[in-house]
């Protein structure tokens, strides 16, 4: 059995540059327990980062010759759920040419209405759902003929006839720190680039879950739709095996600039006192920069000047909205932080040559102009180094994608411009073309400060805290595409 991890021709987030391109964690993961768990043979075909044509990625796998064929991916920074659509657009140009080919697919989107989607793409023979090892394994034995039946496999979508199964839900892996180390040998390494600008450059994820699980978040969209609890469950790698990641990156493939995309890289202190321990032991020649949580952030001050030390050139957490009292409306009830705490969070890691990325979310039902003019007056008051403006888009499986159907909110259901760029729903006050004129023109002043502009060229140390605001600022227009009101 011979085991084909796709990522077809694509383009990447917008928002990101023209061209963005690295490994896919979701893969990396994923072929590294199947190989070694001796499931099958795997190989990566990334069309994308080769700059393959469709015709030539037919060419390809016809020259590799898969049994089977696994798509999907784990971060809305490949483009939100635009990439669901173009996998399966791309197993239906396999399908043709070799129709014997077994596909699956799993992760972001796809785990959140898997009967949905083998619904529609008749091409689409299984999908994983939720965390995908286990069930990837016994999926592959089973189709080997060497042991069990489909129903048997805890996690899976797949067709009966004319219907469509589900297998009961898989329980969580306990223990991250028994996965093998990703398979990064199967991929082009030295074919990625970061924000068009950065070479030498790559993205990991170490952790699962998030204590926060805020309602709009698209992480509840990897997860089995029935157990929604898992999302509140955070695992994570422990540091010293995320250092040994590293160092294998920076050292066998010239990783130089790492982005860790977890959504709560930084939840358990042991974990970063650990991970910065090893990093000063060891004096690797990377610069990381993670996504986190500001309650962790702020539990952690004592940590930050370790941090820089150790790489750390940048950080990215959520701002979210512009008022204490919306902070609890998202369901960040929990998290023991005001505005005021943000505001002195972004000044202690500048003190600390330490950039910062502030995401903050428009598009909320009750949202009015004067309620997202005061969110961003916050936002520029709390002064990230970029602010990332994100139009609410509703991630299949998560709680504002249930609001959104059950009010009938939705105005543009075309999955590709689900990408937090367009805007796919009005609020109770503005259309959705209000609500992209005063988002756009928000962001354009956001980047547009020349306090902010003279201290990007100027305030910092790592070069790539100014080649990512230029990415960001050369794409703020992007967010005023909008289509017109139903």
């Amino acid at each position: 059995m011979k085991l084909l991890f796709l990522s077809p021709p694509m383009s990447n987030w917008a928002r990101w540059g023209a061209r963005h391109v690295a490994c896919n964690p979701l893969y990396a993961h994923l072929a590294a327990y199947v190989r070694e768990r001796k499931a099958a043979e795997v190989e990566v075909l990334d069309c994308r980062a080769l700059g393959l044509t469709e015709a030539e990625m037919v060419e390809r796998v016809r020259e590799i010759a898969p049994d089977a064929v696994f798509v999907g991916t784990r971060l809305v920074t490949e483009g939100g759920a635009g990439p669901v659509l173009r996998y399966i657009e791309a197993l239906s140009i396999l399908k043709e040419s070799l129709p014997h080919l077994i596909t699956i697919a799993g992760g972001l989107a796809i785990s959140a209405m898997p009967k949905e989607i083998l619904g529609f793409a008749p091409q689409l023979d299984y999908i994983l759902v939720g965390e995908g090892e286990l069930t990837l394994v016994e999926l592959l034995t089973a189709l080997k003929g060497e042991n069990g039946k489909h129903r048997d496999i805890l996690g899976l979508a797949y067709r009966n006839g004319a219907n469509v199964k589900l297998t009961p839900p898989r329980p969580l892996l306990g223990d991250l720190d028994r996965l093998p180390m990703p398979a990064y040998d199967l991929f082009p390494m030295d074919k990625y680039l970061g924000f068009s600008r950065i070479e030498g450059y790559n993205e990991a994820v170490t952790s699962r879950g998030c204590e926060g699980a805020c309602s709009f978040c698209y992480e509840w969209g990897l997860i089995d739709y029935r157990r929604r609890q898992d999302f509140f469950v955070h695992r994570t790698r422990s540091g010293k095996l995320v250092a040994d990641e590293m160092e294998l990156l920076h050292k066998r493939y010239g990783v130089k600039a790492l982005n860790f995309l977890d959504d709560d890289f930084n939840s358990d202190r042991k974990k970063m006192i650990e991970l910065l321990d090893e990093l000063e032991r060891r004096r690797l020649e990377v610069q990381w920069f993670f996504m986190g949580r500001a309650r962790n952030l702020l539990r952690d001050a004592d940590l930050i000047p370790r941090m820089r030390r150790a790489g750390c050139y940048q950080v990215l957490f959520g701002i979210e909205v512009g008022s204490d009292e919306e902070l609890v409306n998202i369901h960040k009830s929990k998290d023991p932080y005001t505005i005021a705490d943000l505001k002195e969070l972004v000044r202690l890691l500048r003190r600390n040559d330490i950039s910062t990325v502030g995401t903050y979310m428009t598009g909320f039902w009750e949202d009015d102009a004067e309620k997202i003019n005061n969110r961003f007056r916050v936002v520029d008051e709390i002064d990230p180094d970029i602010g990332v403006l994100m139009l609410l888009t509703p991630m299949p499986g998560s709680p504002i994608w249930r609001q959104a159907l059950k009010g009938d909110r939705l105005e543009d259901v075309d999955l590709k411009n689900w990408d937090a760029i367009h805007t796919v729903m009005p609020t109770r006050y503005l259309s959705r073309k209000e609500l992209g004129e005063i988002c756009v023109r928000a962001n354009r002043d956001f980047f547009g400060r020349p306090h902010r502009v003279e201290r990007i060229q100027n305030g910092y140390s790592s070069p790539y805290v100014r080649a990512k605001f230029e990415t960001y600022s050369a794409n703020a227009h992007l967010i005023d595409q909008c289509g017109p009101s139903r």
